[in-house]
C-alpha cells in the first residue's frame, strides 16, 4: 500500500471518528438532560420556563455539534486537496 492511501485512509478514519463520535454525543447529552428537563415539565408552575429551557439546550447542543461536523467536513476536503496536490508532485 503507498504511504499516500495510508495518508488518505487515516484522513478519512479521524473525519468519521469525529461525524460519529460527535453524533454520539449529542445523542448521549440530549438523552441526559431529558431526564432532569421532563421531571421539571412535569411541575405546573415551572412547566412552561421548563419547555422553553428544554427547547433551547437541545438547539443549542444541536448547533454545537452541527458546527462541529461542518467544521470537520471543511477539513476534510482539506486535507483531500492537500494530499491530492502532495500525489502530484511525485
Amino acid at each position: 500500500m503507498s504511504s499516500m492511501k495510508k495518508w488518505r485512509g487515516l484522513t478519512a478514519l479521524i473525519h468519521d471518528g469525529v461525524k460519529y463520535g460527535s453524533m454520539a454525543v449529542e445523542r448521549v447529552q440530549k438523552d441526559t438532560a431529558k431526564i432532569p428537563f421532563t421531571i421539571l415539565e412535569a411541575i405546573p408552575p415551572i412547566a412552561l420556563p421548563a419547555k422553553v429551557a428544554h427547547m433551547v439546550h437541545d438547539a443549542s447542543v444541536t448547533g454545537v455539534h452541527g458546527m462541529v461536523r461542518v467544521l470537520n467536513g471543511v477539513v476534510g476536503k482539506t486535507a483531500d486537496v492537500v494530499l491530492g496536490v502532495l500525489d502530484k508532485d511525485k
